[in-house]
Parts: structure tokens; sequence; C-alpha cells
């Protein structure tokens, strides 16, 4: 990600992915497991190290990391508080499960 970033001007708030408890939630609320599009919580555990093996796409705001059965939405600046302070971060933004992996052959995603 850092490569393709710096060679498309692409600006990554930090070397490092900040994964907060809110977006966390957010990728496990009610309304994505009534859709059955909730990642399995030993996925998302292992995001953080498995997302090196997988696939890596940029759709012109976000990264999305997959294996082709979940993706991982992944914001390269995402401003945000912090104890009550104003900054930017390479940010988890959510997960889900991927429906068509047909999807990622769609012009908007440019493979990394």
């Amino acid at each position: 990600m850092s490569l393709f970033a710096q060679s498309n001007a692409i600006l990554l708030a930090s070397d490092e992915l900040y994964m907060s408890a809110k977006q966390l939630q957010h990728c496990m609320r009610a309304s994505k497991n009534a859709k059955g599009l909730v990642v399995a919580d030993a996925d998302l555990i292992g995001f953080p190290q498995n997302r090196f093996q997988m696939d890596l796409y940029y759709d012109g705001e976000c990264f999305i990391y997959t294996d082709g059965q979940s993706k991982f939405i992944v914001h390269p600046n995402y401003q945000m508080k912090i104890c009550r302070e104003l900054v930017k971060k390479v940010n988890f933004i959510t997960a889900t499960k991927v429906k068509d992996p047909a999807e990622f052959t769609l012009p908007k995603y440019q493979k990394v």
C-alpha cells in the first residue's frame, strides 16, 4: 500500500494501521448481521497480520484488502478525534463478506 501511495501521490497519514472500537462495532452491526455480511471474528482478529497476503485494490478513495471471501476497507488519511485532539490516521473503516468476487473487476477498482 505504501509503495502504491507514494508512486500515485496518495497521502498516507502514518505507517501504521489504526483500528478503533467504533469501526469494529460498525463492521459487526445488527443490520449487517441480518444480511449475512458480518466477517468471522477470527478473520477480523487476524486482519492486521493477514493483510500482507491479501489482494489489494484502490478505488480512488480507500484501499480494499480482500482474500476473496471478505473485504476490509482502509482509508489512507482519515481525520478523527483521539483524546480530544484532531488527528489523521491510516484507518480501518469496515469489513464485510464478499457477495460476488467479480466485484473487483469493476472499473472503479485498481489492483495494486
